[in-house]
């Protein structure tokens, strides 16, 4: 793992850090995960789920890391139930 990388550098970044490579980015807590469009050169969001204030990894989307996945299921819950 390079700085470059640690920083944004195109493949992933922390909550906070400023993103160097504009795409679709996701993040998990293990049991929801958040795909969310960031632009370059603004920072990586706090996690959406629970409070939206937890820091997390945004990681960009990409076939080698999402192998063939073309699409992904949409999950709708009660409010208050997870």
């Amino acid at each position: 793992m390079t700085q470059e990388t640690d920083r944004g550098g195109g493949t992933y970044g922390a909550t906070g850090v400023i993103c160097k490579k504009t795409g679709l980015y996701k993040a998990s807590d293990g049991k929801i995960e958040f795909i969310e469009y960031i632009d370059e050169n603004t920072a990586f969001p706090p996690f959406p789920g629970g409070t939206g204030t937890a820091s997390c990894t945004w990681t960009l989307l990409s076939l080698t890391a999402d192998g063939n996945r073309t699409s992904f299921n949409p999950v709708k819950v009660t409010a208050g139930s997870l």
